[in-house]
């Protein structure tokens, strides 16, 4: 409730749109009404208009959902008992999980060996990427909805067209049975042309799309091999 409040009246601070903040401000906190899932259902809409009002729907929806994808005993959070044979990349393959999402919400430091009869936390990962190139901009959506969006402050494409593809992949420099996996950069390797989403480190070297170090490990955490990629490259095309 204080986070919500918090960001609603940063939100309503502002001259643009004061009406429709002001709204969402007072309706977030409806008796037995979740606040922050009405101040979403009131934010979606103002997210596609695009300029400083959509600007800042984005950010506020951002910091809203991933406070709840994140939380460990969040109503989307289901559990799974290992079973005999299960090793970590079957059954995050299985469970339609990301490793990285697994540790978070288990709060594990390390990757533990396997045992028939273990439990953990796991919430699936059916979200949308959009990397929008014309607005420099990685979008991760829910079906319709926005979800959260990440800056892309390099890349190197000479693609002309649209691309439907998928995550191919998630590498990092260490192997995922190392202690170092949960803290290591992550790079997303895509199914088409080569392409990765990786932390930018100068100049770029593969085709692809490069994010903040800490946007490319969240967005790795939120995705999984197979998770929809749409690549649009023309200006006014929607995902």
């Amino acid at each position: 409730y204080i986070l919500t409040l918090s960001l609603c009246l940063v939100w309503c601070a502002c001259p643009a749109h004061a009406e429709t903040r002001h709204i969402a401000l007072i309706h977030s906190f409806e008796p037995g009404y979740p606040p922050a899932t009405k101040a979403l259902e009131l934010l979606q809409p103002l997210a596609e208009q695009g300029g400083v009002v959509g600007k800042e729907a984005k950010e506020l929806i951002g910091r809203l959902r991933i406070r709840q994808l994140l939380d460990p005993n969040g109503p989307d959070v289901k559990k799974y008992t290992v079973r005999k044979g299960d090793s970590w990349i079957r059954m995050v393959r299985k469970l339609g999980c990301s490793q990285a999402m697994v540790v978070h919400l288990n709060g594990l430091m390390d990757i533990p060996a396997l045992r028939a009869g273990d439990v953990f936390k796991y919430r699936p990962l059916d979200f949308h990427v959009v990397v929008n190139v014309p607005e420099k901009e990685i979008c991760l959506y829910d079906g319709t909805d926005f979800v959260k969006g990440y800056p892309i402050l390099s890349m190197k494409d000479g693609g002309k067209k649209n691309v439907e593809t998928t995550v191919k992949d998630e590498q990092a420099p260490v192997s995922i049975y190392s202690r170092q996996f949960p803290s290591a950069d992550k790079t997303l390797v895509l199914a088409a042309g080569g392409y990765v989403i990786d932390a930018a480190r100068g100049t770029p070297r593969s085709p692809g799309f490069y994010l903040s170090r800490q946007d490319c490990n969240e967005l790795a955490m939120l995705t999984r091999p197979g998770t929809k990629v749409t690549i649009l490259r023309g200006k006014g095309e929607e995902p």
